[in-house]
């Protein structure tokens, strides 16, 4: 696995088993943070500019679709994260609210608790079990195997 890919796993795992230990821990603040986001904008904007900002950065550097199913986890973790990114900034507040409220949210809390939880583990799974790659393997080619041969001169 690359070594973009292992960090990406392990950073984006351990921030998504926080946030789903975190819904579980307190279902009512999240519920309450959820209900304020619909009546307050400002929050709602700023989170749609992190969310671009960390989507954007994945996608840019991490942008491997064949080499495995982890790195495509990563990938479509960070393309999703843009995506709704952009949505929270460019989609009208009714329409976000409508969106929210036909996914009912507090109906299936405890799926949509999970589902943080069983990527973050699965990401820090394969991350901190991957064999960490040296700084050898990423450094660049030597220049004296890099250059052509030489052929000797004839007499």
């Amino acid at each position: 696995m690359p070594a973009v890919t292992i960090y990406f796993s392990r950073l984006i795992g351990i921030v998504m088993l926080v946030i789903g230990l975190a819904m579980l821990a307190d279902k009512q603040m999240v519920v309450v943070a959820l209900d304020q986001l619909s009546v307050d904008r400002t929050p709602l904007l700023l989170l749609g500019f992190f969310r671009v900002a960390c989507g954007a950065a994945i996608v840019l550097v991490h942008n491997i679709w064949t080499r495995g199913f982890c790195p495509l986890v990563v990938t479509l973790t960070g393309w999703a994260i843009l995506v709704r990114g952009v949505m929270v900034l460019f989609v009208p507040p009714d329409v976000m609210a409508s969106i929210v409220d036909a996914s009912h949210v507090i109906d299936f809390y405890y799926v949509y608790a999970a589902i943080p939880l069983v990527l973050g583990a699965y990401l820090s799974l394969r991350g901190f079990s991957a064999a960490t790659p040296s700084l050898d393997i990423a450094a660049a080619p030597k220049t004296s195997s890099a250059l052509p041969k030489a052929r000797p001169r004839r007499p």
